[in-house]
């Protein structure tokens, strides 16, 4: 009881109010009761089990492209529920609720039962912030069609680029009004770099699938020791302000050696406000516009610069040759040198014809 209460806390003064805003633990768990959030082993956990308790083997669930690799996993080898990409014309600005109608008629078309719509803010890969208004469309646009919306706000914490603007929790989106049909997640993985403590949390009205969850959480629980650290944690505000505070300085900083060097080699990207990544446009590289071609990309990058980027098929991209770029999980210094060998790299690349690319001809990018 007491962790949830913490986390009721920790979600009603971080995630509903408006930032900086004091709020008591007795008037926070007035907004958000603890009976309504919930611990689990992960966030992967807890939308492993949302979706299995929600849905039946073969519906579908709508995400806009690209997204997350892992959530395929997350839907399909439990639950057995199926991911369906939604295609934007501007990913960076979110889905609108004319490309989730094109999205639904045509998987409905294709025989499946949509059930769910699955958003993420900020947004992995992009490291963008949907506004408050495309948030809430998609929410009534779900409602119009009786779905689900579960919104992943991992990085909700994360955010580097503040004067650009404020990121809104769903659930101050809606005005804590989230029904039975609205479920938010986050974990302590992303925002406070835990990702071995494998605490996700949960936050929904709907009493059904709580009650469901205390009961499967059995094979995925939080143990004791770790609840009262998280409780002690989620509630010491002058530690969490400290320490959020530091960790978005070293983002920002991470973030713009990285952009810096992208800038100097005259390659496109997506302007990141929040996460730990960038999504890079290395199309122009390619040998064929093709995802073979996005492949061959890969390849010379972690055999050359031996440099690990996640390549956009993988994260359901239908535009070959994008990439993301994570620049946290490495020192700074780190990173500079990995920028360098990309730079060379991509300089080899523009002057030498594909055929000539080779070991001799690229061992110095590593030098």
């Amino acid at each position: 009881p007491a962790a949830r209460e913490a986390l009721a806390y920790f979600f009603a003064k971080r995630f509903l109010l408006p930032p900086g805003q004091s709020v008591t633990k007795e008037e926070a768990l007035q907004n958000i009761s603890p009976e309504n959030v919930a611990f689990g082993s992960g966030c992967a956990a807890i939308i492993n089990s949302l979706f299995y308790i929600l849905g039946e083997r073969g519906d579908a669930c709508l995400i806009p492209a690209p997204f997350h690799a892992a959530f395929e996993q997350y839907l399909t080898l439990f639950a057995g529920c199926v991911p369906v990409p939604v295609k934007l014309t501007n990913p960076s600005q979110g889905p609108s609720p004319k490309e989730l109608d094109l999205a639904f008629l045509k998987a409905q078309s294709q025989g499946y039962r949509v059930k769910f719509l699955l958003l993420t803010n900020p947004n992995n890969p992009l490291g963008v912030i949907y506004s408050p208004e495309v948030v809430r469309d998609a929410v009534l646009w779900a409602r119009k069609r009786a779905l689900h919306m579960v919104v992943d706000e991992l990085y909700a914490l994360s955010i580097h680029q503040n004067y650009i603007h404020k990121f809104q929790s769903v659930v101050r989106v809606v005005d804590n009004k989230l029904g039975t049909d609205v479920h938010m997640v986050w974990s302590l993985s992303k925002d406070f770099g835990s990702s071995g403590f494998r605490i996700g949390c949960l936050y929904s009205q709907n009493k059904m699938l709580m009650d469901a969850l205390a009961n499967l959480n059995v094979f995925s629980g939080v143990s004791h020791p770790m609840q009262v650290i998280t409780a002690d944690m989620l509630t010491d505000d002058q530690f969490i302000d400290s320490f959020l505070d530091a960790s978005c300085t070293r983002l920002r900083e991470s973030y713009e050696i990285c952009v810096r060097k992208l800038e100097e080699m005259v390659v496109p990207f997506i302007p990141a406000e929040a996460g730990p990544f960038v999504y890079v446009d290395f199309s122009s590289l390619l040998h064929s516009k093709t995802s073979e071609g996005e492949a061959e990309l890969s390849d010379l990058i972690m055999k050359y610069a031996r440099v690990v980027l996640t390549p956009g098929k993988s994260l359901h991209d239908p535009s070959p040759g994008m990439y993301r770029l994570c620049y946290a999980w490495v020192a700074p210094e780190v990173l500079e040198i990995a920028m360098e060998r990309i730079s060379r790299l991509v300089s080899k690349i523009r002057k030498i014809d594909w055929s000539d690319l080779n070991d001799t001809t690229l061992q110095s990018v590593l030098e």
